[in-house]
């Protein structure tokens, strides 16, 4: 290594107290920087620093060292000076804490002064060759570098217990666990948390092993971490483990190899993070995808999944399969009377019921709201789901303890059977479904097998539904028109407006044929506005037919009261009501009168004001509530058919229930219609009873507008 050298006369003037190597040192100071320069270079942790940060502090040791060597020097017999301390503050002192920032080594540390020491004796030799260091001269010059090579060192094993300090206390403050281990899995470094959880310190001289923290996953830590000290790859896993307190984790780790820089592993560090909160979440995530919220049982979602697999292995064994549809009766009416939370306590002891019922290897499940399904597995006879049927209802029939109350349902129970019915879930479910509204429709609290009828009549109800909904768009419906007339001058002084669909296979339908199926699927809504904007201008019509407001009463269904989805079509309906008067009456009823809602009241409200008049239809067989009548402006009673058809023949007393309803809505101030009369005799009873109005047969059948309008002429 050829150095460049700026030469200095050795006889320029020197101060009295200045050894001859100090003053060389300050004279060739850059020289000695940029020859010592050379020499750093040759560390592996100074190959790539810049130059300034690499001679950051050796300028400032130079002068120390040469500030060292003008010191006098001690008397040969003088004792031997204390045994140097850390001096942070000094120059080497800074010099040693600043290489461990910068990622140097004790050997680099130590290189470096090697390094410095040579240059100056290369230059010395370069320069001053003719002028021999003596001997006395080598030694200060040595142990002044020696001196300030042991405050560099100091400093820097000072700084690095200091850095690994931080470090400890930086891994330490998180809940996780973090480790440094030996190739063979020994614990070199282990942080607080998992210092504690292992019950020792974590140190090389307590020997502990990494798969001591969880015993029962020693195989699977000591399989990993010899992967990782033997492919150098990272490492991940996880493992359950039960503490000291009883208490059961769930950790995720990763194993990461230390790599030297001859591609040797050094060591492995480790982390693992507490992911039982996780676990928990994921778990209940599942569940909630799996299992009812309410009463934990399965859901559809894993009930569908169940009698799939169920279904498979039913193929399988050739055991038989059954699948029961369950829906409570009378569970509404526990809703309304006494509240959700009464019907959410009901739904979950009735869960309770259903499963102490069955067996282990079948199924029950909650499919939403009050509806329940069973899958039993190898059913070897059919009898013996009829037994247990017959046990499931007689349970469902037992009295409810829900706080100081008793309540009563029942059950309706549809029953399929696999593969007899079918041999797909969807259609086994579909089977149980149309089997249970059988049992439902014959009277409730008893089952129904599933037969190929009931699948036929299922799809002709579907048919029909498909066929309503495009009734209106096709223009299939009709307004049909019945007089209703006053009794004591047997004149038409009102009318029913009464729908009927001409079907298109060419039948007429009757109301009772398609309006429970329009009220089940929403569509009576559209169909009562229908009815309304066809016979507000016929009302006026009539009107102006014969001279005299005439009156034409519409029927609103109970959903078009209570429900709260159809707002935008009662107010629409509203706006015709109000351009009518009293042109048009409203017959609704009693249930909408029971039901007292806010929304009902303001309905009700609204019509009034609107002029509109109220008829309760098919008053007497419902609940009759007087209470209701006085609260509610009510101003007309229809009497119902059921009163009038047999009140001459075969009952008797229906005339003394009409007769109680006339008188009672006299004393009220309402007017009394008679509806189904069919014979004179009838008429003239009801006359003599002395009802305002009758409507049926007799008088007329409901018939078209036109021809309507000839009846009022005659």
């Amino acid at each position: 290594m050829v150095a460049t050298i700026v030469r200095i006369p050795m006889d320029q003037p020197s101060p009295p107290t200045e050894a001859r190597i100090a003053r060389f040192i300050r004279t060739h100071l850059q020289d000695i920087l940029r020859n010592w320069d050379d020499f750093a270079r040759s560390i592996p942790a100074a190959r790539y620093l810049p130059a300034s940060t690499l001679r950051d502090h050796a300028a400032g040791m130079l002068h120390a060292i040469a500030d060292a060597l003008d010191l006098p020097s001690a008397a040969p017999d003088a004792a031997p000076p204390p045994a140097p301390v850390s001096q942070p503050d000094t120059q080497a002192g800074r010099h040693g804490a600043a290489r461990v920032g910068i990622g140097f080594s004790a050997s680099d540390t130590i290189a470096e002064f090697r390094a410095l020491r040579a240059s100056v004796m290369h230059l010395w030799a370069a320069c001053e060759h003719q002028h021999d260091l003596g001997s006395e001269d080598m030694i200060r010059f040595n142990d002044a570098v020696d001196q300030a090579l042991e405050e560099s060192l100091q400093a820097f094993f000072s700084e690095k217990d200091k850095l690994a300090h931080r470090f400890d206390t930086l891994l330490s403050a998180t809940p996780d666990l973090h480790c440094i281990t030996d190739v063979d899995g020994l614990l070199l470094y282990a942080n607080q948390a998992l210092g504690k959880l292992l019950g020792t310190p974590a140190t090389p001289a307590a020997r502990q092993h990494l798969a001591d923290f969880c015993p029962a996953f020693a195989a699977q830590l000591g399989r990993d971490l010899r992967a990782v000290a033997d492919t150098g790859a990272t490492g991940r896993g996880e493992l359950q483990c039960t503490l000291a307190d009883g208490t059961e984790h769930s950790y995720r780790y990763i194993l990461i190899p230390v790599v030297n820089e001859d591609g040797t592993i050094d060591s492995i560090t480790g982390t693992a993070r507490n992911i039982s909160e996780l676990k928990a979440s994921e778990a209940q995530i599942l569940r909630n995808a799996y299992y009812d919220s309410l009463t934990g049982l399965p859901n559809r979602v894993l009930f569908r999944e169940r009698l799939e697999h169920d279904v498979r292995r039913a193929a399988r064994t050739e055991f038989a399969l059954a699948v029961l549809f369950i829906d409570l009766d009378g569970f509404k009416e526990v809703n309304d009377r006494f509240g959700h939370d009464a019907g959410d306590l009901l739904l979950r002891q009735v869960a309770q019921r259903l499963q102490a019922c069955v067996r282990a290897t079948d199924t029950v499940a909650r499919i939403g709201g009050d509806e329940f399904t069973v899958i039993l597995n190898e059913v070897s006879r059919i009898a013996f789901v009829e037994v247990l049927v017959c046990q499931i209802l007689a349970e469902l029939a037992r009295p409810f303890a829900l706080a100081d109350k008793e309540l009563h349902v029942s059950g309706s129970v549809g029953i399929t059977i696999c593969p007899q019915d079918a041999h797909l879930p969807d259609d086994l479910l579909r089977n149980a479904d149309q089997a249970m509204f059988v049992a439902k429709n014959a009277g409730r609290n008893r089952f129904s097998y599933f037969t190929p009828d009931i699948r036929d009549s299922a799809w002709a109800r579907l048919r029909s539904i498909d066929q309503l909904r495009q009734a209106l768009a096709r223009r299939e419906l009709r307004v049909y028109y019945q007089p209703i007339v006053e009794l004591a001058s047997g004149t038409i002084v009102k009318a029913e407006a009464l729908v009927r669909w001409h079907h298109p296979d060419g039948g007429l339908v009757l109301p009772q044929d398609f309006i429970g199926i329009a009220e089940e699927t929403g569509l009576i809504g559209e169909i009562d506005a229908w009815v309304l904007a066809q016979a507000v201008p016929c009302a006026a019509r009539l009107s102006e037919l014969t001279g005299a407001p005439f009156q034409i009463s519409v029927n609103k269904s109970p959903v078009g009261f209570m429900s709260r989805v159809i707002r935008h079509c009662w107010d629409e309906d509203m706006a015709m009501f109000e351009r009518a008067g009293s042109r048009i009456a409203v017959e609704i009823t009693e249930g909408v009168l029971l039901d007292d809602s806010p929304g009902v009241r303001d309905k009700l409200a609204r019509l009034q004001r609107a002029g509109v008049q109220l008829t309760i239809d098919d008053f007497g067989i419902g609940y009759s509530s007087m209470a209701y009548l006085n609260k509610f402006k009510v101003d007309f009673l229809k009497i119902d058919q059921s009163f009038v058809k047999d009140m001459l023949t075969t009952n008797p007393r229906s005339q003394i229930f009409a007769e109680t309803i006339i008188m009672m809505a006299h004393k009220l101030g309402l007017k009394v219609i008679a509806e189904g009369v069919e014979t004179a005799s009838q008429r003239d009873w009801l006359r003599q009873a002395g009802c305002d109005y009758a409507q049926g047969f007799l008088f007329s059948p409901a018939t078209t507008e036109e021809r309507f309008a000839q009846l009022l002429q005659a």
